[in-house]
């Protein structure tokens, strides 16, 4: 191994804990079980392993390493399990029933029946406070701290609060009074933790800048397990910053991720859309539709013109607020999702999973309902004996009698019962990237399918099937995509000034406030370690017509905002508008707002790379031997089972071709190559596959 630029990333999925370890020259990879409440050992085990692999030791490597990235789940299971910290919460007089009506959104339970959100500050835990800050930011009843302290400490010590939040009316235009209440919670009682809406969120709409408060402060004991993996690895002498990866796709310290811990929140399929965009160049596929399918959901997002799309508030885990993240669709079909009947006794899939503990059934860890792991395994897309490449060996007896226990009140024997199971998770994810893809306006005809996650492979080509997308890529790193994401995300601060004034703004307003929001996320970047000559500065603004809801977020060009940069980011805004919506939408004369603005400040640092692509290859269009046949069940009926070609992944090289229908058995994932598809391998190892496609009703 070379001793420079050795870069480690991990990602804590809900079944797995993927590793990628690489020198910049070789790459090794790893997974271990995902260790619930213990996050540490799961990393550490992975982490050795990959070690293990590449000729070395733990305690040998780590003090040569130049950059460790994480991709975490612990706000994200703190954010769906509801078991953060009891949060109390302060707000102004005559607005403690706006959190409890939630703005009457509902959300669909598991039964498919619409209910209100799963509260997270209980209603007698909210204080109203005597305070009043008008629209201009001008103080119309001054707060009393000392009515602040009585009303923490009945929070505290009645309802057993065991962190704070603060937001109050208006307070984006003058935070004084957030300012007074925090530091009258902490004078009595200083180790209490006391987030405040306006310091983290000093935006228009005091619904979400609450709930992004309230959130905040529910997940700031999600940090236990990764600090004792911070003192681990330096123990083992890693001399590095951990760089965490947040919701918007870049790298943050574990000093900021206290700070605002909800930024950690779908980590993992941010890591793995940031190495997607890697992926997509090489490939030369600019505008690519992501599908990470792990172990608890499938997740999905759009990548256009080489960029992934990104959104600023938004539902997350049943509460909509404010997050500034890379807009990420999830649905309950991983390879954990249980298979269940409802009580209409119809067959169902997700979203509950059986995670890594037990687990499927046919891990023999305890786990006795049918999964769609265990599904797979029946249909026989699955090698029990070459799952992990051999390393973890699945029992199919076991596959079989969970399916069968499933269907025996349906009348379905086992292989139908696993039919079913996998139609089921299919049908689910192809509603799922079609409604991304309509929710953007785009045509997934002139979109490609990039596959990741361990099961991805297993689905994405009947995706782009039954949608029309006529490219699946799959990258060599497919199954381990979202850990090579934490090695190679930049670290990423924003800045945020609301606006709120009409179109054509004043350039010397809009001027003043890029200064300024330049020299706050300069400073946060030279916090993160991050030198001068590293970093770069981007704008965008947040636009909408005059009294819509939402906005859409708008670059700026670089320079000196004039009233040209004006005209231009006006064009910008009514493109991007016309494209999602139609140009038929567009009021002529409406009146256009700038919103707000933000300032994303990018820190570049030592990161993993694909490799050059000097890797051995045989001529272009040599056809790839198999290594044998497995029998798949390719259609429903007595006679639906097939003997395919199996191909060998670790044997495959670029220049290699192949046609469906068959499998290929990588060393952590198996990919499925229907019939009539062709596949390709390109000079980084990625998998080009064309998919022709079908009007073929999923039933």
């Amino acid at each position: 191994m070379s001793t420079d630029s050795i870069c480690i990333g991990i990602d804590v999925g809900g079944t797995f804990t993927d590793c990628v370890l690489t020198d910049g020259t070789d790459t090794w990879r790893a997974k271990a079980p995902t260790t619930p409440g213990e996050v540490g050992r799961g990393v550490l085990a992975a982490a050795g392993l990959a070690a293990e692999r590449s000729g070395t030791t733990l305690a040998e490597l780590m003090p040569r390493v130049a950059r460790f990235g994480l991709g975490t789940t612990a706000v994200t299971n703190v954010l769906a399990s509801r078991t953060g910290r009891k949060v109390g919460l302060l707000t102004t007089k005559g607005f403690e029933e706006m959190l409890p009506l939630a703005r009457g959104t509902r959300i669909v339970d598991d039964e498919g029946w619409l209910a209100t959100p799963q509260e997270i500050v209980a209603r007698r835990a909210i204080a109203g406070i005597d305070e009043r800050i008008d629209r201009d930011g001008q103080v119309v009843v001054a707060l009393d701290p000392d009515a602040v302290k009585d009303a923490a400490r009945r929070l505290v010590e009645e309802e057993g609060a065991e962190a704070i939040a603060v937001s109050f009316f208006w307070s984006f235009l003058n935070p004084t009074h957030e300012h007074q209440a925090v530091e009258a919670v902490k004078e009595l009682y200083p180790d209490l933790p006391v987030v405040s809406g306006a310091a983290l969120h000093p935006a228009i709409r005091e619904y979400e800048r609450t709930t992004f408060a309230v959130l905040n402060a529910y997940a700031t004991g999600a940090f236990k397990g990764i600090e004792q993996l911070d003192a681990d690895l330096r123990d083992l002498g890693l001399a590095v910053p951990i760089l965490l990866v947040h919701s918007g796709g870049g790298s943050i310290t574990i000093a900021e991720a206290r700070r605002r811990p909800l930024g950690l929140a779908v980590s993992g399929p941010a890591a793995g859309v940031a190495a997607s965009v890697s992926v997509a160049a090489a490939a030369g596929f600019p505008n690519v539709i992501t599908c990470d399918m792990g172990g608890t959901s499938f997740d999905v997002s759009v990548i256009e013109g080489g960029e992934p799309e990104r959104r600023t508030r938004g539902e997350l885990m049943g509460v909509w607020t404010a997050l500034s993240l890379v807009d990420v669709a999830s649905i309950g079909a991983g390879g954990g999702s249980r298979g269940w009947v409802d009580a209409r006794g119809m067959l169902r899939v997700g979203p509950r999973s059986a995670g890594a503990v037990p687990g499927p059934a046919c891990y023999q860890r305890g786990g006795t309902d049918a999964t769609v792991t265990d599904a797979l395994v029946v249909l026989g897309y699955i090698d029990p004996r070459r799952f992990l490449g051999g390393d973890f060996e699945l029992s199919g007896d076991a596959a079989r009698a969970a399916c069968a226990r499933l269907g025996e009140p349906l009348g379905l024997d086992a292989e139908e019962t696993a039919w079913g199971i996998r139609r089921l998770a299919l049908a689910g994810m192809v509603k799922a990237v079609r409604g991304r893809l309509a929710a953007l306006g785009l045509d997934p005809r002139t979109h490609t399918l990039l596959s990741f996650g361990g099961s991805g492979s297993l689905f994405t080509p009947d995706i782009a099937r039954a949608i029309g997308a006529p490219t699946v890529l799959v990258p060599e790193l497919a199954s381990v995509l979202s850990a090579f994401g934490a090695a190679t995300t930049d670290v990423r601060r924003e800045r945020l000034r609301s606006v709120l004034s009409t179109m054509p703004v004043d350039p010397m307003l809009v001027r003043k406030l890029m200064e300024e929001l330049e020299t706050e996320v300069r400073d946060d970047l030279a916090a993160d370690g991050i030198a001068p000559a590293d970093q770069q500065v981007l704008f965008e603004g947040d636009l909408r017509f005059s009294k819509q809801v939402f906005e859409l977020q708008i670059a700026i060009a670089g320079g000196a905002f004039d009233e040209a940069a004006g005209r231009r980011l006006l064009d910008d805004y009514k493109t991007e508008y016309a494209k999602r919506y139609g140009s038929g939408s567009i009021v002529l004369g409406a009146a256009i707002e700038l919103a707000s603005l933000r300032a994303i400040g990018i820190g570049r640092t030592i990161q993993a790379s694909l490799d050059s692509g000097d890797r051995e290859s045989v001529p272009d269009g040599t056809d790839a031997t198999p290594v044998g046949t497995r029998s798949v069940r390719l259609e429903r009926g007595p006679d639906g089972r097939r003997e395919v070609d199996v191909f060998d992944g670790a044997a495959l090289r670029p220049g290699h071709r192949l046609r469906g229908p068959a499998v290929i058995d990588g060393t952590d994932t198996t990919i499925w190559v229907p019939e009539g598809a062709t596949v390709h391998v390109d000079p980084h190892g990625t998998l080009v596959m064309q998919v022709p496609p079908t009007a073929e009703v999923l039933s």
